[in-house]
């Protein structure tokens, strides 16, 4: 028999699969469009009968080519619609359990993504931990983050979604066996990001118990200015300048193709993401976290893996072909006039541990750093200044795809957590065999410890310290889990001189 939940807007009718139940495409805001496009989310309207709740809704409205890095990581093409803010629950059992709960705040940059991804399947993470698993769409790009104030648009709608869905699981998850007071946001790169926006967001205050940001943290708002050239654009492109509201009535399609033909974010080209609007958003993110604003006594759990960037250059010929003097030249963009000096520290460092020292190499460590290391850092730093419940991880697994070049990089993660890294194309992205189980249950209790306990402590992992600026104290999950007090310390110390 098909199981039935009652939620306070209705009857849903899930389906179930060895023992664990599913229900998807649970409306947790009204559809964002028309006179709601660029609205904060609304709350759905009830419905009569029982809803079908068997098969995901469409994602949010994005790029459906995933290319040939999303079809490495496990990223499908998806059907899309502007027509998105549902979310998808996994559970054991939808009785008076009372479940820690696990939301996921998917990546991709905050343009594409979504809570349907296979590899973020919730079957084996509920089975394996007796947890309940939530997965949410947000709207996307410049749906979900245009800073239009003319038409009531902060530029923080997307998070605005992201808050909806965690209010519906307080509101509604005691329903599906969870424990509404037991909530841990977990989500991976613009996932990371907007968690940590959400530690320090008003609106999000009180929404969730514990937070574990992946590659992904604190990392600069898009400031008023820079919003509102971006939005310029998209007035000037559909004539719209004196009259902001028609964009209100342009196809979504369109406005997707108007962002897609805009130069990438990070080269200083067009940035969708949290906005400091001055309504949403008043504040700097990493000044509330360190005063603990509304996340003093919260559990964190936050890391990165070793080779993020090699995700991004990999398919790249001509960074692949990248040379000593281009080195120089990109290390500039951070080093300043220290470039030189800066590429040498990670030549050095990386000979004495035996690691790769090849042009490319040393450029992928350096935008690691910048990216997704040192910002972690940064605001495990800022949560122990009132906090002391932090934990830091550094996933080092190799993959074996494409000759071993892409190591430990961006994304790899994610299918250990989720205890998907069998499944489709994953096989070939992290590799196979006893080694590759042991990892994962290992990585999975860990994360289950956490949203139980507020502490990732297993007894599969050595003992994991709390991270400090004393020690820094960094579990390595990989073949070989063990701590390592401050690695990479010479790099990180070199960051730090220049100011």
């Amino acid at each position: 028999m098909e199981p039935v939940v009652q939620t306070t807007l209705g009857s849903l009718r899930g389906s179930e699969h060895d023992g664990v139940l599913s229900f998807k495409a649970i409306p947790f805001a009204e559809a964002p469009v028309g006179g709601l496009r660029w609205r904060a989310p609304e709350p759905p309207v009830p419905w009569s009968g029982v809803r079908d709740a068997t098969a995901f809704s469409r994602s949010a409205i994005q790029s459906t080519r995933p290319g040939v890095i999303g079809e490495l990581i496990g990223i499908p093409s998806q059907p899309t619609s502007e027509d998105c803010l549902y979310l998808n629950v996994w559970t054991p059992a939808a009785d008076a359990g009372r479940r820690p709960v696990m939301v996921w705040i998917h990546g991709g940059g905050n343009t594409a993504g979504s809570g349907s991804q296979p590899r973020i399947d919730g079957e084996r993470l509920a089975r394996h931990g007796d947890v309940v698993v939530v997965t949410v769409n947000y709207r996307l790009g410049a749906l979900g983050f245009l800073h239009l104030p003319e038409i009531g648009a902060t530029g923080n709608e997307a998070l605005l979604d992201q808050v909806a869905a965690l209010r519906w699981v307080r509101r509604e998850i005691a329903a599906f066996g969870g424990d509404a007071a037991n909530v841990t946001l977990f989500g991976q790169s613009a996932g990371g990001w907007d968690i940590a926006q959400l530690l320090a967001m008003p609106a999000a205050a009180g929404t969730f118990d514990k937070a574990i940001p992946m590659s992904g943290s604190l990392y600069p708002h898009v400031m008023p200015e820079e919003g509102r050239a971006n939005a310029q654009r998209l007035l000037e492109h559909f004539k719209a300048t004196g009259a902001p509201e028609q964009l209100r009535e342009v196809p979504a399609e369109e406005i997707l193709a108007w962002q897609l033909a805009q130069p990438g974010g990070l080269d200083g080209g067009v940035r969708w993401g949290p906005v400091r609007d001055g309504d949403v958003i008043a504040e700097d993110a990493e000044a509330r976290i360190r005063a603990g604003a509304q996340t003093r006594g919260m559990p964190l759990m936050i890391g990165h893996t070793r080779d993020e960037s090699a995700l991004f250059t990999v398919a790249s010929p001509g960074a692949q072909a990248m040379d000593e003097a281009a080195l120089v030249e990109r290390a500039r963009t951070h080093f300043g006039a220290r470039a030189e000096e800066g590429v040498e520290v990670y030549r050095a460092a990386r000979a004495a541990r035996g690691w790769r020292r090849t042009p490319i190499a040393i450029w992928n460590a350096i935008s690691t750093d910048q990216l997704f290391r040192l910002p972690g850092i940064r605001t495990a730093e800022a949560h122990t200044a009132r906090t002391p419940d932090a934990w830091f991880y550094l996933f080092d697994y190799e993959s074996p795809a494409m000759d071993g070049r892409v190591q430990a990089c961006h994304s790899l993660d994610i299918p250990f957590v989720w205890g998907t890294y069998e499944g489709g194309e994953l096989g070939a992205f992290c590799g196979t065999g006893p080694a590759v189980a042991a990892l994962s249950e290992r990585v999975m209790d860990a994360y289950l410890a956490f949203a139980r306990t507020g502490s990732p402590a297993t007894e599969s992992l050595p003992e994991w310290p709390r991270y400090d600026t004393a020690r820094r104290a960094t579990m390595h999950l990989g073949l070989d889990c063990h701590v390592e007090d401050a690695p990479m310390e010479e790099e990180r110390t070199f960051w730090a001189s220049l100011g």
